[in-house]
């Protein structure tokens, strides 16, 4: 138990380091808070605990979203200097030392665990690391670890691709740490928040001061041990990870989340192609007229936090990608599970690398149009 708090309160300086406040300070242990314990149904959610280059420790969250693939916050796999203010475009102050990328860990130095437990047994190590190339932690935070081997009998998880984001969207967080009582490493899970700032993306063409391809919610949530962790859908998709935000207790902190849509050609298609095998891509849903995060009602946050009705509110503006595979996630949870296993790389099918192409070939379309 002290080893893991200890472990926390490391990786809490790069999940608070963008727009740190000074009550930060001494609140570094915690985690998702006024959360509800997260049940089988959550085991695609994982814990993810590493290694880094130095030798010291750190525990994130991860999100199984194949046999054998593992979707991350990129600070959770990778070296990243110091802390630092981030500016609201997701860049590093001019001079800033602090808050650069380097090397990515041993893969082999990752251990994933599965259940909701505080000492799960070792499940999995990691095989290869997939980033977006980012520069800082600031934006583009996101990766995903091929695993070397595949997990059997364990949910998969759905994500969300092709389609972005909406103010007003109701979210659910899962991860692991601690809470506001004190307890850590157990997983959790919450489902009352809504998005209330949206980046800017290929989806949106969003003025909100956070960076491109993220969103945000604001006040009490997340907190360390929960980087990389899920933003489920309420079609339990995955639509984004935890990257950083500030105080564990700020009533007014902005939680900054990496979307995924947007990283499918850059991080998606190489890692999937590594493993052999599809996403299952959110189910369409026929009654949602149009894409999320197009023509998203305004934010309506008010200067200290607070936040008034929004057009859209908690609709899950949902729709099939045209990429990767579409299968319905079967029930609660999002998931569904893996009944065989391989260590064999067949390569991504054909129908697979068809369906990418039809992807690109829409987007093109899209932003022609634009």
């Amino acid at each position: 138990m002290k080893r893991l708090a200890l472990a926390l309160a490391a990786s809490a300086s790069v999940l608070f380091g963008c727009g740190a406040d000074p009550e930060a300070v001494g609140q570094r242990e915690a985690a998702l808070y006024y959360a509800t314990p997260s049940g089988p149904e959550d085991d695609a959610v994982l814990k993810l605990r590493a290694v880094k280059n130095d030798g010291g420790m750190l525990w994130c969250t991860t999100t199984l979203i194949a046999p054998n693939l593992a979707l991350t916050a990129m600070h959770c796999v990778a070296t990243v200097s110091g802390n630092a203010d981030c500016t609201a475009s997701g860049e590093l102050p001019a001079g800033s030392i602090d808050g650069v990328f380097g090397a990515p860990f041993e893969p082999s130095n990752i251990t994933f665990h599965v259940g909701a437990g505080e000492d799960e047994p070792v499940a999995a190590l990691g095989e290869k690391i997939f980033t977006t190339g980012a520069a800082n932690f600031c934006k583009d935070d996101l990766a995903i670890v091929a695993l070397d081997r595949e997990l059997t009998d364990v949910p998969i998880a759905a994500v969300r691709l092709g389609v972005g984001n909406q103010r007003g969207e109701g979210i659910r967080l899962v991860g692991f740490g601690g809470t506001e009582d004190g307890s850590t490493g157990a997983r959790k899970t919450r489902d009352d928040l809504k998005i209330q700032l949206l980046g800017a993306s290929e989806y949106a063409d969003s003025k909100d001061p956070i960076p491109p391809n993220t969103f945000a919610t604001i006040g009490v949530s997340v907190c360390a041990g929960d980087s990389g962790g899920p933003v489920f859908t309420t079609k339990n998709a995955v639509t984004g990870v935890v990257s950083h935000g500030s105080s564990c207790t700020s009533t007014t902190a902005r939680r900054i989340f990496t979307q995924v849509a947007p990283y499918e050609d850059v991080l998606l298609r190489p890692a999937f192609e590594y493993a052999g095998h599809d996403p299952i891509v959110e189910a369409s849903d026929p009654s949602a007229g149009g894409q999320a995060g197009e023509g998203g009602a305004p934010s309506d946050v008010a200067e200290g936090g607070s936040t008034g009705d929004a057009a859209g509110n908690g609709s899950a503006m949902s729709g099939a990608s045209g990429r990767g595979t579409l299968r319905s996630p079967p029930g609660k949870g999002g998931c569904a599970c893996s009944s065989t296993a391989t260590g064999e790389r067949t390569g991504i099918s054909g129908a697979f690398a068809l369906a990418w192409a039809l992807g690109v070939t829409l987007g093109l379309r899209r932003r022609a149009r634009r």
